[in-house]
């Protein structure tokens, strides 16, 4: 991937650099818009993984009601814990057992199976640290991509501007130059990646990071409550052996 990236930003770069047909003022310019979209991906292509920059692009899914997976499924994980711990605060054990079992969580598998081995809590803190890391190598990386763009875009912006300056300067001496229609072209670019750094790529990746910080709050009560229903449950042996 990071060839893929080196190559893709070489292209950006030449890009900049060909003639521009159009000197009319407009909010739109072709050149501006790939030298900052292009760059910004290969900047993604060059700092990760297939894996990951596949995941940064699909982490848009989240913005979509009801087609994320992060969110509806933080929502669906708190519920399913607040079920397990109030079934098995009153005493009905069967039914905890039936609805961790049918789980797809790995948390709420884990919680009842702590509980009912009453683990100490240096392992229940060792289990939940494991799924904790496991939901950052996840998350964090395609989170960090958009972060990335948010400070990168605004530069590839200047990148088009600069390469736009120099055709200027070279054509300067044409008869039929248009100087404002020119400048505007070139300074587009700047406009369009502090754009898309500061109103999409920031506000996104801020989305994902609350997002992630949901899920590990979840996580953080899932051990919470694996601590309490085992010392409920020990509480109510040493009662009952009383």
């Amino acid at each position: 991937m990071q060839i893929v990236g080196l190559l893709l930003l070489a292209f950006v770069v030449a890009y900049g650099f060909s003639p521009r047909a159009d000197t009319t003022i407009s909010a739109f310019d072709t050149h501006a818009l790939v030298m900052v979209l292009g760059g910004s991906l290969s900047a993604v292509l060059v700092s990760s993984t297939a894996r990951t920059t596949l995941r940064t692009f699909l982490c848009l899914r989240e913005l979509i009601p009801r087609a994320g997976t992060l969110g509806p499924a933080t929502d669906a994980m708190e519920q399913e814990r607040l079920e397990l711990v109030a079934l098995w605060r009153d005493g009905k054990r069967a039914q905890a057992v039936s609805l961790a079992e049918r789980s797809r969580f790995e948390a709420i598998q884990r919680m009842l199976d702590l509980v009912m081995s009453r683990a100490p809590d240096e392992a229940t803190a060792a289990a939940f640290t494991e799924l904790r890391h496991a939901e950052l190598s996840r998350w964090q990386p395609a989170i960090a991509n958009w972060e990335l763009l948010t400070r990168l875009a605004p530069s590839f912006g200047m990148v088009g501007t600069i390469t736009g300056m120099i055709q200027l300067f070279k054509n300067m001496s044409s008869d039929n130059m248009n100087l404002g229609s020119a400048i505007s072209l070139a300074l587009l670019a700047t406009l369009y990646g502090v754009a898309f750094g500061a109103g999409v790529a920031g506000p996104i990746g801020h989305y994902l990071r609350n997002l992630l910080d949901e899920r590990l709050g979840v996580l953080e009560r899932c051990e919470q409550g694996v601590s309490e229903l085992i010392a409920r449950t020990s509480r109510e042996s040493a009662m009952a052996g009383g």
